[in-house]
């Protein structure tokens, strides 16, 4: 965490991190047909992830990415954003989360 608050991986530029919203951002365009303004945009708040929009998102992500998202990981604030969403991805691709 920065003296903010708010952790690193949310703060500090990550090449891998770029990468994965880069490719969020293609994702949301080529699936969604929906171009996200900014990393931080708020995907609930716009209208852009609805709870059908949301499974479909999980699908895509596992497929995408090569990675599932666990449960306990389902909660809105982890995807209110594709900058959260990159992080949760690059979390659950962390050698730790492997095991």
């Amino acid at each position: 965490m920065n003296p903010s608050g708010v952790p690193k991986s949310l703060t500090m530029p990550d090449p891998a991190k770029q990468a994965i919203q880069r490719d969020l951002s293609a994702l949301f365009s080529d699936v969604f047909h929906i171009e996200v303004t900014s990393p931080s945009t708020d995907l609930f708040e716009t209208g852009i992830l609805d709870s059908q929009r949301f499974v479909e998102l999980l699908v895509e992500i596992e497929r995408e990415f090569g990675t599932r998202i666990l449960t306990e990981d389902f909660e809105m604030d982890n995807f209110c954003c594709i900058e959260k969403i990159a992080a949760l991805i690059l979390s659950q691709k962390s050698p730790q989360n492997s095991v």
